[in-house]
């Protein structure tokens, strides 16, 4: 009787483990893809994928942004740094650990990078 009751809390613990061993590697890539995404502040009309946006939405890398006439927004990427769309703006903007790059359509943008970060904007012409 008390060797099944040992048992029972030896697979108990056993089992506990491995299922706080999977959630960490459920937690820990979304942690990191979280760290990988820009936090958008937008003043007036504002599209990103061509779809309206909102301040606290989130710009991944890949996505265009675009800023009607008056506004501007703001892409916040943490550590890398943050890039600005001033009035009549449409870029792409991709981004990973280490870079932050923009191909500018049209209109201007202002970067500031965090250290050890490079941006290069590319244009049209």
């Amino acid at each position: 009787m008390v060797t099944r009751i040992w048992i029972v809390r030896y697979l108990a613990l056993v089992l506990t483990l491995a299922f706080l061993a999977g959630f960490s590697q459920v937690l820990l890539p979304a942690a990191r893809a979280q760290e990988q995404m820009g936090l958008l502040t937008v003043t007036g009309m504002v599209k990103v994928n061509g779809q309206p946006a909102a301040t606290g939405d989130i710009v991944a890398s890949g996505s265009t942004v675009e800023t009607a006439k008056g506004s501007s927004a703001v892409v916040s990427l943490g550590k890398l740094g943050r890039v600005e769309a001033l009035p009549e703006t449409r870029m792409k903007l991709r981004y990973d650990d280490t870079s932050i790059s923009i191909l500018l359509a049209a209109g201007s943008v202002r970067v500031s990078t965090g250290p050890g970060v490079a941006a290069t904007i590319m244009t049209k012409e």
